[in-house]
């Protein structure tokens, strides 16, 4: 497992995000232009790049292969199976993760505050101790939902499956989940991996 990552996407001004739609696929430029805010165009562009590094630094691969997307729309690449990626972006960093088997990443920048009932939402009785015993409940909180959402998009199933004990889930017991947090950048990832 190899992870990729761009901070400070927010720094990327106009002329920059110009030079990058210039190295990306048609349909890439396409998608990251129907984003309305430059930000958004940013992180998109940024995204495919990382991959496209990553691509090219761990498999040789130097083209712009076709992506396709099963139903829970996680993308793999269609001429290249034994390639496994995962992308993931906040406001201010971009992660890219790739490996020889099913992976998964999720970044968010820590929350301000936690909301009571998003918390109950998503988190088990456990969690939400943890949580509000933590030294830091705002860091606690981002760091339980990155690891949540990253097996979530290693399984592929998307948020189809029930946030509240994804992580006390017996099928977790043959899961990596690796997580950072990053208190100056204000972010906090996890990557999953398969053990």
């Amino acid at each position: 497992m190899k992870a990729f990552l761009h901070n400070h996407p927010q720094d990327v001004t106009e002329q920059e995000l110009e030079r990058d739609l210039a190295m990306v696929p048609e349909w890439r430029r396409v998608k990251a232009l129907a984003y309305k805010f430059h930000s958004d165009r940013v992180l998109s562009v940024k995204a495919y790049l990382l991959l496209r590094e990553a691509l090219r630094e761990v498999w040789g691969i130097d083209d712009d292969s076709e992506w396709v997307y099963n139903e829970h729309e996680k993308p793999s690449l269609k001429n290249h199976p034994e390639v496994h990626f995962n992308l993931s972006h906040c406001k201010t960093g971009v992660l890219c993760v790739v490996d020889d088997c099913p992976v998964g990443c999720d970044i968010e920048r820590i929350v301000k505050t936690v909301k009571t009932d998003l918390c109950k939402y998503c988190m088990n009785e456990q969690e939400v101790a943890q949580i509000m015993d933590a030294p830091n409940p705002c860091v606690e909180f981002t760091r339980l939902w990155t690891m949540k959402e990253a097996v979530v998009k290693l399984t592929g199933q998307g948020l189809t499956t029930s946030l509240h004990d994804i992580l006390s889930n017996a099928a977790v017991k043959d899961i990596n989940i690796e997580t950072i947090v990053d208190l100056d950048l204000g972010y906090c990832y996890s990557i999953a991996t398969l053990k």
